[in-house]
């Protein structure tokens, strides 16, 4: 699972630049500013539509401003308009915003295109400039479990757990990573692990219910596949699949 990200960088930023630019600051900068702030108080309130309003608002006030881009790009990817988020994404790095939450972004915007090799560059790219960057081995490992490299998927998330050791998604994506790789005890382990820390981690009880599936144990499955769709009902589809596999291949000639 990709992990969902939010501007919090983009702010700690930007109130630096207000804090050192506020005297010679220009009028029509200070509202771009105010838009700015809107954009980023709607975002935090799940309204995208309303703060890519207020981000186009700041943007066209100040275009030179690289973060304005930025946030613009968070929203447009979250809402799955993944080729306008990289082309913020793109600006801003025009704009000499080089650094690593773009690169890490933008590769989330191109998973979201399925352009693993994309996805995977842009990751390393965010890794080379901040080389402690848990949430980019994360997303990269993602990645390549879905371009088929289990082993590289498995290395990546176990140096993100190594720098945040408290993450539940990491632990899922490397409980998925081990269930790929027939190691069900270690997956177990990592997905237990996982709901531990997040109680409302959707995806672990599904991924659970897998290695249950997987060991026969029907009941513990459909009791894990059951919350797993209350929690996000959205999964349904993509986990049956996989489950629909799973009876199969155990199936004795």
């Amino acid at each position: 699972m990709i992990k969902r990200y939010t501007c919090n960088v983009s702010y700690l930023v930007l109130s630096i630049l207000l804090l050192t630019a506020t005297a010679g600051q220009s009028q029509t900068s200070r509202f771009a500013d105010e838009h700015i702030n809107r954009g980023n108080a709607l975002y935090d309130k799940g309204d995208l539509d309303g703060a890519i309003v207020e981000y186009d608002r700041a943007i066209a006030l100040n275009p030179k401003q690289a973060y304005y881009y930025f946030n613009r790009g968070n929203a447009r990817k979250d809402k799955g308009d993944f080729d306008k988020a990289i082309s913020d994404y793109e600006k801003a790095l025009s704009l000499d915003l080089k650094v690593p939450e773009v690169y890490n972004n933008r590769g989330a915007a191109r998973l979201g295109k399925e352009d693993l090799d994309g996805a995977i560059s842009d990751f390393s790219k965010a890794l080379s400039l901040k080389p402690d960057h848990a949430n980019a081995y994360n997303n990269r490992g993602y990645a390549r479990q879905q371009n088929g490299d289990v082993d590289g998927a498995l290395g990546d998330y176990e140096k993100a757990i190594s720098i945040n050791p408290n993450d539940a998604y990491f632990y899922n994506n490397r409980g998925s990573a081990r269930l790929a790789r027939g190691d069900l005890t270690g997956a177990s382990i990592d997905l237990n692990k996982s709901i531990v820390l997040d109680q409302n981690n959707a995806e672990a009880y599904c991924n659970r219910a897998l290695v249950e599936l997987t060991q026969m144990r029907d009941a513990d499955a459909q009791r894990d596949f059951r919350k797993c769709y209350d929690l996000d009902s959205r999964l349904r589809s993509r986990f049956e699949k996989k489950m629909d596999a799973i009876k199969l291949g155990r199936k004795v000639p």
